[in-house]
């Protein structure tokens, strides 16, 4: 079976970074687009072409939006690190970003690209533009995975995860326009969670981009267990990549979703509607509703995640 073309929209992150080099097997990973998020756009775009640096990939980066639709900006440097990538040393990087306009990128690579699977792992800001440009690009497209919500709970708030809650004006966007799309949220990302075993699996490789995908997790697994008390951390966004490539490792139902933009204590909430009548009395939910995933293999979830990076080596 041949791999379905994928263009992933990120904000590289210790998780986009182990995302990348997952999809660089798993999938053909046809471009890049970065966008403000786990940390500033200089460093997402400069974590895009270092992680695709250590692997030896050939894959077109262009940097996206600098600051949310509407809300300050954000990050979550106190979980990935001041640059994005935890501890890590990043070498020089022996190539820059092909362009400044990732919008026109995924407008363009969806009219080049049958069957184009666009997989957004950070803010939806860049998607949200997008759309804004041309409100066609979800009838081109072979699929629309985000990584974001939940159908309960968050993990920047109470109620919020931290994708959605960096720019909710943009998710609520995306949710009521790009539809069919697939929500893998934190009901499914917390329950892969990768540990020591898989760190020294992905060492004991040897090969650059298993090195980089150990170091990432090391970080993240010790800043994770300091937040929240887990022996392993959960690699959100890899998880995402493999719901495209791999969705029977996944179920789920699809139901209307709004995202919360008001709500003093709710802001960026992802509402998912599982009242049997659906949105405003519907017997079904409508075309925009959404595939929210809740189930998961995680064993073999975990597995392919090792695997595929360990099988970009030589």
């Amino acid at each position: 079976m041949s791999k379905i073309p994928m263009l992933i929209d990120c904000d590289p992150g210790l998780d986009d970074a182990i995302a990348i080099l997952t999809a660089a097997h798993t999938a053909d990973l046809v471009g890049i687009t970065t966008v403000n998020g786990n940390v500033g756009i200089e460093h997402t775009t400069h974590n895009a072409l270092a992680v695709l640096q250590a692997a030896g990939l050939d894959v077109p980066v262009h940097r996206g939006a600098a600051r949310p639709l509407v809300a300050d900006t954000i990050d979550a440097s106190y979980v990935h690190g001041p640059t994005g990538l935890g501890s890590v040393t990043i070498p020089d990087l022996d190539r820059s970003e092909d362009s400044d306009d990732a919008v026109g990128f995924i407008l363009e690579t969806s009219h080049d690209i049958e069957g184009l699977h666009l997989v957004a792992i950070g803010p939806l800001t860049n998607i949200a533009l997008a759309l804004r440009r041309d409100p066609t690009l979800p009838d081109r497209l072979g699929g629309l995975t985000i990584m974001g919500g939940a159908a309960v709970g968050g993990n920047v708030t109470a109620t919020a995860e931290f994708n959605i809650w960096a720019d909710p004006e943009a998710a609520a966007i995306v949710l009521r326009e790009a539809g069919p799309v697939t929500m893998v949220g934190l009901d499914v990302t917390h329950q892969v969670l990768l540990g020591p075993e898989e760190r020294d699996m992905l060492r004991d490789a040897g090969f650059p981009a298993a090195r980089l995908a150990a170091d990432l997790l090391d970080y993240a697994v010790e800043r994770i267990g300091e937040i929240r008390g887990w022996a392993g951390a959960p690699i959100h966004d890899a998880c995402a990549v493999l719901a495209a490539t791999d969705p029977d490792l996944f179920g789920g139902d699809v139901r209307p979703v709004d995202v919360e933009l008001t709500g003093a204590l709710t802001r960026g909430m992802t509402v998912v509607d599982y009242r049997p009548s659906g949105r405003d009395g519907r017997i079904a939910p409508d075309d925009s509703a959404t595939l929210v995933l809740r189930e998961v293999d995680a064993p073999t979830v975990v597995h392919r995640i090792v695997d595929a990076v360990i099988k970009l080596g030589p």
